[in-house]
């Protein structure tokens, strides 16, 4: 069983071992400090937001029920191209300007780029609203192939403006390297949807139980989520001057900021700066979602081809989508969070040509992604079964969560080496290896899953992400190389968490047989025994190593 608190001090504690430990020359103890901060600090809050999530999840199974939640999970193919075209450019975009502006301590600079960047985001998306929102009926009957889907997406459409600013305002934070504010704006997000839609199924009784309610808690809780980041942004330059100032010397670069009169960078060259990095971002991460999309839409309509029945197909796609999926990526919220934090990093320090510290830094991501990703396989082999019978109530989410573990390396992998290829600038190369990997994903949705159902869908994953990451790789090696070590990383961690996995599991079914406790807390001990036992024989590995 994954646990976060486990996750997290897994990755803490190696992190710890192998920074201090084995520090190499020409590697900034402050830069690796700064980017693993930030990825602890956006993973503790990713995991008590996807906690939250998950029991979001699983008051909406039961309260809406598997086909409705398919409908909530169908919307969001359409709502994702208009939520990317407002907010990856543009998030990103103000990450790396604002990290560039910071380290010479052009603060007006800074301050106008949001002025600027938050203006364009809200007018873009109260266009894509209306658009949206017009054409949901059209959308749903003739892309979607679900009328009740309609609803639904006009409500989710209602969020773009508050999404559009808050994703600007965080990438001013990213930027600044002060990752506390995106992390509590995701839990003030996670705490408004699940209240908000907690007191609607209070009122239930005037309306319908459907997809309606989860789109309103969505929107709810992006509202309090962009009031609270506005609120910080307010309070950080009327009234957090000081702490702004101390934290240059704990950039990326270590560089300070000159105490000479600020330069003032031309409005139309602030302008090609910004779109000249972020549209490339925009449309890579735009034709993704299209191809994504496509991807999610063809789904549920080649499933209905294997089973026969379009209710059942909704029903199989949203246990899928909705309720197992989400299990699996529940471990990649580190892996996140050290992407968020490593296109900037390596960027800057790419063109500082600084070669040794993003050798250091390529290394030490693979090193603890698939440490992740190992970890996470073998802990869902053994209770994928048993957590989707506890949590949700449902063999078949449990069936899923078995099937498509043993994607979790692949997955986080695949997210992290895309980070680092962004941060050389070859958006395009990236762009063009997750088209071709996507692309192979449709090719098996449309021949494989009508004779192997969701199985299908897995063996395109699997050939998908594959490829992604050779082809990520073979550039990544073209500007540098860097160590990596199988034994250390790939065949050490495997033979742990196969033997805590399997004793683990003794010591479950051990718990089951002599009872007195409830399956839950079983598992939990188990759990935190699997977690208990990797963690300790890991670290020993990494300490005698070092």
């Amino acid at each position: 069983m994954i646990t976060p608190t486990s996750l997290l001090f897994i990755l803490s504690c190696l992190s710890g071992s192998y920074i201090e430990k084995k520090p190499l020359a020409g590697v900034s103890m402050s830069y690796k400090k700064t980017i693993f901060t930030g990825t602890l600090i956006l993973t503790l809050s990713g995991f008590l937001s996807r906690i939250l999530g998950f029991y979001n999840r699983i008051f909406l199974s039961n309260l809406i029920g598997a086909k409705e939640l398919g409908v909530y999970q169908l919307i969001f193919p359409v709502y994702m191209l208009c939520f990317t075209l407002v907010c990856h450019g543009f998030e990103t975009g103000i990450s790396n300007l604002t990290s560039r502006f910071y380290a010479t301590g052009e603060k007006k600079n800074i301050h106008r780029l949001i002025r600027l960047t938050c203006t364009l985001a809200f007018l873009l998306s109260l266009i894509l609203l209306s658009i949206l929102y017009e054409s949901a009926g059209y959308l749903s009957t003739h892309l979607l192939h679900e009328a009740s889907a309609a609803p639904a997406l006009r409500i989710a459409a209602l969020s773009l403006p508050f999404v559009a600013v808050k994703s600007c305002l965080h990438g001013y934070y990213i930027g600044l390297n002060r990752s506390s504010v995106p992390a509590a704006s995701q839990l003030v997000e996670q705490c408004a949807r699940v209240g908000s839609i907690y007191l609607l199924s209070i009122s239930v009784y005037l309306f319908t139980a459907d997809a309606r309610i989860a789109a309103w808690g969505m929107v709810i809780g992006e509202i309090a989520s962009t009031v609270y980041t506005v609120l910080a942004y307010a309070y950080t330059n009327l009234f957090g001057e000081r702490p702004v100032r101390r934290r240059f010397s704990r950039h990326p670069a270590n560089i300070r900021p000159n105490h000479s009169p600020e330069p003032s960078m031309p409005f139309s060259v602030m302008v090609r700066e910004f779109f000249s990095f972020s549209i490339p971002l925009t449309i890579n991460h735009f034709s993704l979602t299209i191809i994504s999309s496509l991807e999610n839409m063809l789904n549920p309509f080649m499933l209905v081809s294997y089973l026969g029945s379009q209710t059942r197909a909704l029903e199989c796609y949203g246990t899928l989508t909705g309720m197992a999926l989400p299990f699996l990526f529940f471990p990649a919220t580190i892996v996140n969070s050290l992407s968020v934090m490593l296109l900037p990093a390596i960027s800057y320090s790419y063109k500082q040509k600084k070669m040794m510290q993003i050798r250091s830094t390529i290394s030490k991501s693979l090193h603890y992604c698939i440490i992740i990703g190992i970890f996470s396989t073998f802990g869902f082999l053994i209770y994928g079964n048993t957590l989707g019978n506890i949590v949700f109530g449902s063999e078949e989410a449990g069936h899923y969560v078995y099937m498509f573990a043993i994607l979790c390396p692949f997955m986080y992998t695949a997210q992290t080496i895309s980070s680092i290829l962004n941060g050389f600038g070859s958006t395009r190369q990236t762009l063009y290896h997750n088209l071709l990997g996507m692309g192979m994903r449709i090719l098996f949705i449309l021949t494989m899953i009508p004779s192997f159902g969701i199985q299908g869908y897995l063996y395109g994953l699997l050939a998908g992400y594959s490829v992604q990451i050779l082809l990520d790789l073979f550039c990544i090696f073209k500007v540098t190389s860097f160590p990596f070590s199988v034994e250390k990383t790939l065949l050490l961690p495997a033979a742990l968490a196969l033997a805590g996995s399997w004793l683990s599991d003794r010591l479950y079914h051990h718990l089951l047989l002599t009872g007195g406790l409830h399956p839950f807390f079983m598992l939990v001990i188990s759990g935190l025994f699997y977690c208990a036992f990797f963690l300790t024989l890991q670290l020993t590995v990494e300490h005698c190593s070092a």
